[in-house]
């Protein structure tokens, strides 16, 4: 095996995604002394660029979107001849797959599912077009990374990949950021009020997946029996910015939902509220979830995987509703002080994917 083993990570730019944050995390995660590490981004977008390390090599191929940057990719292979190339959303994957077409020399290729292939399937997110190309993708792929058990049996139902070929590996949180972000951090809730509001946040993409508009729905439920609770939702646009502020509107909440955009620091929200609330209609697997776990933060969560049933434990940790339930989730964030708030975190191993990735040299 070489010294140091060169990796690609690909991604379509750096705005604020669980995606972009698991790639980051993974970064930050491996030993210079062992690999020699290249970001490439499509596109220039770049809120979370402060939390590559300087060691980190940076290549823009600055295309507006990701099919037009096939080629460029293939040039960019060519070039600088990595060992792994490593890619977690679907359009990326497809783009290599498309990149590696006639090419001689191959690096590994490491694909990670960023979604419930079930859900997006029936949810139909995906166009059957996009469904061939990503089957052709991960059947060419070195290696699949699933979230969790269940998406690596939906990945050999729905996508035909033999087990063998995929490892279940949990979201990696880098720890010592949050430690970092959160030390001598204010209250960003604090108010002169003499009314001690109950704050609740929740972060995501500002879209249909993530089910804000349920959980506004049930806020509104919520404020009927107590005005106190406020709502803080941190995300960028993804198509429902405008929805969701009009619904606000018409459910006259403008003074208890907030809308805070993306955060360079969430950590902070994260630790001083009152609750944490996941509405989503379908994961992959939340990293804020995971990020609330690590800081022993009340969390109330959808049936949102499977697996959330190992996550959230009822009355110790969270507690757990189904999906589109307003009326079990508006119940639920009213009976958030029935939720053990010293509960145990769990243990994070981050250092799982430069194992993945030295395991694959010494193949």
């Amino acid at each position: 095996m070489k010294n140091r083993i060169k990796v690609f990570f690909i991604l379509p730019n750096l705005d604020g995604g669980g995606a972009e944050k698991v790639t980051i995390n993974i970064i930050r995660s491996l030993k210079r002394n062992k690999f020699d590490i290249y970001l490439v981004l499509i596109q220039d977008h770049n809120q979370l660029i402060d939390l590559i390390p300087s060691h980190v090599k940076i290549i823009y191929l600055h295309s507006n979107k990701t099919i037009f940057s096939i080629f460029k990719l293939r040039k960019v292979f060519l070039l600088y001849k990595p060992d792994i190339v490593y890619s977690t959303l679907f359009r990326i994957h497809v783009a290599i797959y498309l990149a590696y077409k006639y090419m001689k020399y191959k690096p590994i290729t490491i694909f990670r599912s960023p979604n419930s292939p079930k859900l997006i399937i029936e949810n139909k997110k995906i166009s059957f077009l996009m469904l061939y190309f990503l089957n052709k993708a991960y059947a060419n792929a070195k290696l699949v990374i699933a979230q969790t058990p269940e998406m690596k049996r939906e990945l050999i139902e729905f996508h035909k990949l033999d087990k063998h070929k995929i490892e279940v590996v949990l979201n990696p949180i880098d720890t010592d950021l949050i430690d970092e972000k959160i030390q001598n951090t204010k209250n960003p809730y604090s108010s002169s009020s003499s009314v001690e509001n109950i704050n609740v946040i929740a972060a995501g993409r500002l879209a249909k997946q993530k089910g804000f508009d349920i959980l506004i729905k049930a806020f509104a439920l919520v404020i009927k029996k107590n005005k106190n609770f406020r709502l803080y939702i941190i995300g960028n646009n993804a198509g429902e910015e405008d929805n969701l502020k009009q619904l606000v509107n018409e459910l006259k909440l403008k003074e208890n939902i907030h809308f805070l955009d993306f955060q360079e620091n969430p950590y902070k929200f994260f630790k001083y509220a009152d609750l944490y609330v996941l509405s989503s209609r379908w994961e992959g697997l939340p990293n804020t979830v995971l990020e609330n776990l690590y800081l022993k933060r009340p969390i109330i969560a959808t049936k949102c995987i499977p697996f959330m049933e190992e996550l959230i434990e009822n009355g110790k940790n969270g507690l757990l509703v189904d999906v589109n339930d307003i009326d079990a989730l508006a119940s639920s964030i009213l009976k958030y002080k029935e939720i053990d708030s010293n509960y145990s975190s769990r243990d994070f191993n981050n250092h799982r994917f430069e194992q993945i990735f030295l395991n694959l040299m010494s193949q």
